[in-house]
């Protein structure tokens, strides 16, 4: 009876009148969930923010375009989407909560990301968003739903950063996740994406985005099969034009390459394993999640010199591209 007076008094005060919880902008809401049910809708749940006067959502819509919905007046920590609402594709949710009913709402922090599907799973959405909210074209190459770019992600699906800023000493040593930009230079982000150790491809946090991950070994070789073989697939999978040229970031000749699959693969270049980065414009490599042994993994590599695609396998150190493709 005592705990039960307490808490009592805790929310409606001495005095039987209600205490005001102070709202904390600086608070973001956590553990937003999105669960969609057939027939019903999607739900969407979050923990509340106390003393918050409603809330803010925004949506990544499966056709690619974006909306936002407010919610004013009282704390919450759940909204149901009907389902006669969604059309089939993937939608990607955050949320912020509002401390004020007054615009500009005095907002939180957004979120982290939740994502649901609607429809068949094997849908290729024209877009997907990552932990950071960069947004990536996909392609659809047979029945595989792919990234039309390489990875650039900072943060892992749960929104943990991924450690970066390693000296050379330092890259070559450490036994966790880690990323860097070619060459330490933030202008190849946009280009190439992001080099990351395969610590990083296997830490179970995930890089890629709610219903997407690292592709297989498996998977690269199914593209490869689909484009052709080994010797000519990888030649629909570069980008065209040339340094030389400008008309390109691959070193000239560039051969074979037409991308008439809209892959798009740049060449992203590595970091060895040593710290220093090498072969820009010449290569581009890119990490499967299949374990070669303890301490390699299986990757794909794609030339400037000719159209092949080369398989292989690597110590987990070196600093390699990533393609997500859909689950």
């Amino acid at each position: 009876m005592k705990t039960l007076v307490f808490t009592l008094a805790f929310f409606f005060g001495i005095n039987g009148i209600a205490a005001q919880v102070d709202c904390d902008p600086s608070l973001a809401p956590q553990n937003l969930n999105a669960v969609y049910t057939p027939g019903v809708g999607a739900l969407l749940t979050w923990d509340v923010v106390p003393g918050s006067q409603g809330v803010q959502l925004k949506v990544d819509l499966p056709a690619g375009s974006s909306i936002t919905k407010r919610l004013v007046g009282f704390e919450r920590d759940q909204f149901l989407v009907p389902d006669l609402a969604l059309s089939d594709g993937t939608y990607t949710w955050r949320v912020q909560a509002a401390c004020s009913t007054v615009f500009p709402f005095a907002l939180t922090p957004i979120s982290s990301p939740s994502s649901f599907t609607k429809g068949d799973l094997h849908v290729c959405p024209a877009t997907v968003v990552d932990a950071d909210g960069n947004v990536y074209a996909t392609v659809l190459i047979g029945d595989q739903c792919w990234m039309g770019e390489n990875l650039k992600v900072s943060s892992y699906r749960n929104g943990d950063p991924i450690p970066t800023g390693f000296s050379n000493a330092a890259w070559q040593t450490t036994m966790a996740g880690a990323y860097s930009v070619y060459d330490n230079n933030p202008l190849y982000k946009p280009i190439f994406g992001l080099l990351y150790n395969a610590y990083a491809v296997s830490d179970p946090r995930g890089l890629c985005p709610a219903d997407w991950h690292v592709a297989t070994d498996g998977e690269w070789t199914d593209l490869t099969i689909h484009q052709g073989g080994a010797a000519v697939a990888g030649g629909t999978l570069k980008t065209t034009g040339n340094l030389l040229a400008g008309t390109g970031w691959w070193r000239s000749p560039n051969a074979g390459a037409t991308n008439s699959s809209n892959f798009s693969a740049q060449p992203g270049s590595t970091r060895f394993p040593i710290g220093n980065y090498g072969n820009y414009g010449y290569a581009g490599y890119w990490w499967s999640s299949t374990a070669f042994d303890a301490l390699a993994n299986w990757y794909v590599a794609l030339s400037y010199g000719d159209g092949q695609v080369y398989r292989a396998s690597n110590d987990q150190h070196f600093g390699f591209s990533v393609r997500c493709i859909k689950d």
